[in-house]
């Protein structure tokens, strides 16, 4: 046996051997038993515009796994106008990814502002070539 096929479960921490999931099989189990009973209460139609909080609420599923559901693709919020997550920074409802819209704009300016800064501070740093190239010439003349 191969120990880069053991894990442990995201969720309950236990050693299994790793296949297809992030999870030991008990874990997985538990999982899709979750998963059907998603899908079963939003099936109804009267479910239909079902908010994230009020599928948690009827299902006894936490808000969190339903949101894993949602970004991993199993369910697909488009079809349900109302059931969204909140983003990670400000907790706007958001149907995609981690970061809304504005905070992901925001978040991509002050990375490239840092970006540039370091690279200004690595080139004001950086010793001119073109300098020491014609020093060398100089001095072996």
């Amino acid at each position: 046996m191969q120990s880069d096929r053991l894990a442990n479960c995201t969720i309950c921490g236990k050693l299994y051997l790793k296949d297809h999931t992030d999870y030991c099989l008990d874990c997985y189990k538990e999982m899709e038993r979750e998963y059907k009973v998603i899908s079963n209460f939003l099936k109804v139609e009267e479910n239909r515009f079902a908010s994230i909080e009020e599928v948690s609420a009827f299902t006894g599923v936490p808000e969190k796994r339903i949101a894993e559901f949602i970004r991993d693709g199993r369910i697909y919020v488009e079809d349900y106008p109302n059931l969204g997550y909140g983003c990670a920074h400000c907790g706007t409802l958001i149907k995609r990814q981690m970061l809304c819209a504005s905070c992901f704009e925001d978040f991509t300016a002050e990375v490239n502002k840092t970006l540039k800064a370091e690279k200004f501070f690595e080139d004001a740093n950086k010793p001119n070539e073109h300098a020491h190239t014609a020093r060398y010439w100089k001095l072996k003349d």
